[in-house]
């Protein structure tokens, strides 16, 4: 197998370093790795031929609580990259969302109510339809057995105690790494540090970041449980509106646990003082006339709703050319955190994650220049902003006399995540737009006759590659300009670029006519689901002219339009990527 430029490149580096530099001089430093976000980050790190130490201030594991919504374009990313395997099998499908108004006991004049809604929209296309509900310690744990299989351990209890960047060191960060067991002390450099070290993030403090927001003195109570009720919809992420005025939310988790969230009663106590029976207490009021008891509680805690952003993703310095280059970046808690009430805060740290690595990586083998770097906080920050505006609206209560399911159903796309994007022009909501997220279609392959998704054909195991999407439309109109424009990559050994062919032709005999020297039947796809729903998703009017979709690697699309050479500008400018020599015609 031939290993990918940036891999190959890294073992050509690593084979002339001594030994005791070998151990001292590594690609990434990835600081808080006992969480979900820092281990995603090791393992895509891994898997981008980074050399890689992860290390985490707690001696061991936490097994219980903290983040369990696993939302459907998380889903989509983990599948992608190859580390969803376990977790399918392991915790609760949820297609529902609920809200009930109850009422007290006797109440004759009014009637409770539900309403509800699919948990993901319709409208969007995807294999993942639902929302998982499982554990934080099994993804962490799921993560952390791949990582292990690669030879990378967390290293506890050990934390970095200061860095510095020194410019023009091919590894600028000098990190001081201490032991909290032994005491003992060791100096690493490193070409990147990311902070993942939580809301408290020593990281964004020791590079004086601010993290801007507001805490409350609403305090809330949330709880694992086995649990006995005759509420009738456990099956769905039920909110619940008490008949007393408190709030509640409760859902199934894996191993017939549910997860109870629920509101408190102003209190002059601190919320370490609150007890396990006032959150009981709480839940149950808020759940009447219907019954609930707490056979087993694993896991309980109190905690404030506050939300918080950095007011900067990293550490910025210029480089001799006055641009600005980021060496240190936070991610997930560490630079955004919110309440639990969407389930956004674990899901939000992941799409960090994927996409700042394709960035470090490509930057790292010399195929992208070091400004794209910089792109991670214009892109991530202002999807951590709206995250925290749409959490203040439901769970700061700004807007007490709004419906809640409104307010859930008014923003459901972002929430799931198939919404973020990284758009800087508005538009309609029924055309994509370049930095939107790449629908997953499902197209059928020509020489087997089987359905599959893009994603799925897309997949790469070992490296992280730009997908050329060639919307061909009807062969028999634009065989010719098509072949023109394939033809130019019969030379080309391009391992970060992958093309994928696909036509609204269905006849095989107009197919198997076509020459077969730019065109490689045995990848080419078909597009006759649903009456061709690739290429009107895709914005392809006039299947007579064939059009053309760039998605970056971290499955948004980078370019969209006609199959032009603008294409190639778009690359070398933006990303700095070697595509020079292509030069396809421009549409007549």
């Amino acid at each position: 197998m031939t290993l990918p430029f940036y891999i190959l490149k890294r073992e050509l580096d690593y084979n002339y370093m001594t030994e005791e530099t070998k151990s001292k001089q590594i690609d990434i430093l990835i600081v808080g790795g006992s969480g979900p976000v820092g281990l995603f980050a090791a393992n895509l790190a891994v898997k981008s031929g980074l050399t890689t130490r992860i290390v985490d201030i707690e001696a061991e594991p936490q097994h219980w609580g903290r983040g369990d919504w696993l939302h459907g374009r998380t889903l989509e990313i983990l599948d992608y990259t190859g580390l969803n395997t376990d977790l399918l099998g392991t915790g609760s499908k949820v297609e529902t969302l609920a809200v009930h108004h109850q009422l007290p006991p006797r109440n004759q004049t009014a009637t409770a109510g539900r309403t509800s809604i699919d948990f993901v929209p319709e409208s969007i296309v995807t294999k993942y339809k639902h929302l998982l509900c499982v554990g934080q310690h099994i993804t962490e744990s799921n993560f952390q057995h791949t990582l292990s299989e690669n030879g990378i351990q967390i290293e506890r209890p050990v934390t970095v105690t200061q860095f510095t960047r020194e410019e023009g060191e091919d590894y600028p960060i000098l990190a001081t790494l201490e032991n909290k067991k032994s005491h003992s002390t060791e100096m690493v450099r490193a070409k990147y540090l990311l902070g993942c070290d939580g809301a408290h993030s020593s990281i964004r403090k020791q590079i004086g970041i601010e993290y801007e927001g507001q805490g409350s003195k609403q305090n809330c109570g949330v709880l694992d449980a086995l649990v006995q009720t005759n509420f009738p919809d456990r099956k769905s992420i039920s909110f619940v509106r008490g008949p007393f005025g408190s709030h509640a939310c409760l859902f199934p988790r894996e191993n017939n646990l549910t997860r109870v969230m629920v509101e408190l009663p102003s209190d002059e106590r601190d919320k370490n003082q609150i007890p396990l029976e006032t959150v009981q207490s709480e839940a149950r009021r808020a759940l009447l006339p219907h019954r609930v008891e707490f056979l087993a509680v694993m896991w309980w805690t109190v905690y404030s709703v506050g939300q918080h952003v950095a007011n900067q993703y990293t550490d910025k310095k210029e480089d001799d050319d006055d641009n600005i280059i980021p060496r240190v970046f936070l991610c997930g808690d560490a630079c955004h955190s919110q309440s639990p009430t969407l389930g956004q805060g674990l899901n939000t740290g992941i799409g960090d994650v994927f996409n700042l690595m394709w960035k470090i990586a490509m930057v790292n083998a010399g195929l992208a220049k070091p400004s794209l770097l910089s792109t991670y906080e214009t892109e991530r920050r202002p999807v951590a902003q709206k995250v925290i505006a749409i959490d203040r609206l439901v769970s700061g209560n700004d807007l007490k006399d709004e419906p809640l399911m409104s307010l859930i159903q008014e923003n459901q796309k972002f929430t799931t995540g198939f919404g973020i994007s990284y758009a800087t022009a508005a538009t309609s909501s029924l055309s994509l737009r370049v930095g939107d997220r790449a629908p997953d279609f499902k197209v059928v392959a020509y020489n087997t006759g089987k359905k599959a998704r893009l994603y799925e054909l897309w997949h790469t195991k070992n490296s992280w590659c730009f997908h050329l999407l060639i919307l061909a439309g009807d062969l028999t109109h634009t065989a010719e300009r098509v072949t023109q424009a394939l033809e130019t990559f019969n030379d080309k050994k391009w391992n970060w670029l992958q093309i994928h062919l696909i036509t609204t032709t269905t006849q095989r005999g107009v197919i198997d006519s076509l020459p077969s020297t730019a065109i490689n039947k045995q990848a080419l796809l078909i597009d006759k689901i649903n009456q061709a729903q690739c290429h009107h998703g895709y914005n392809v009017k006039d299947t007579n002219a064939p059009a053309a979709v760039i998605v970056r690697p971290d499955l948004h699309i980078g370019w969209i339009g006609m199959l032009s050479s603008s294409m190639e500008d778009w690359l070398a400018n933006e990303i700095n990527l070697d595509f020079k020599g292509w030069n396809v015609l421009e549409a007549e």
